[in-house]
């Protein structure tokens, strides 16, 4: 199993995966902003939309469907991680509904990109 990132380009789009990913870690174990706090969902949005960026800069740099599936892996683990580690901070709470939205954002991304990949091989021919 080989990564995209050898050269310039493909040192970019890993260290702007690894900014991404420290940003979503720090904002998960920082205290709740209370700008959303009246919307009961708006935590889960949060999760899907960040694990589907991260499925989205972690595809950038992989090919094969097993690459794929690795790293879908690792982006679940890493939800499981942030939960975890939530758990053991007084302002943060654990919620499995949060990893569920996290497999979700995971899943919304790789159906919009294999979906996505067919309209484009259709037209193409």
């Amino acid at each position: 199993m080989s990564m995209s990132f050898s050269g310039r380009k493909g040192f970019y789009k890993l260290l702007f995966f690894i900014v991404t990913l420290i940003v979503i870690f720090i904002f998960a174990v920082i205290p709740n902003d209370t700008l959303f706090e009246e919307y009961h969902y708006a935590d889960k949005f949060k999760h899907l939309f960040a694990f589907f960026t991260l499925s989205l800069l972690l595809n950038r740099a992989s090919s094969s469907m097993a690459q794929r599936f690795r790293n879908m892996s690792a982006l679940l683990l890493f939800g499981i991680f942030i939960e975890f580690v939530q758990y053991y901070l007084p302002e943060r709470s654990t919620s499995i509904e949060d990893i569920f939205a996290d497999v979700a954002g995971i899943l919304l991304f790789q159906f919009t990109y294999s979906f996505a990949k067919e309209v484009r091989d259709f037209f193409k021919k």
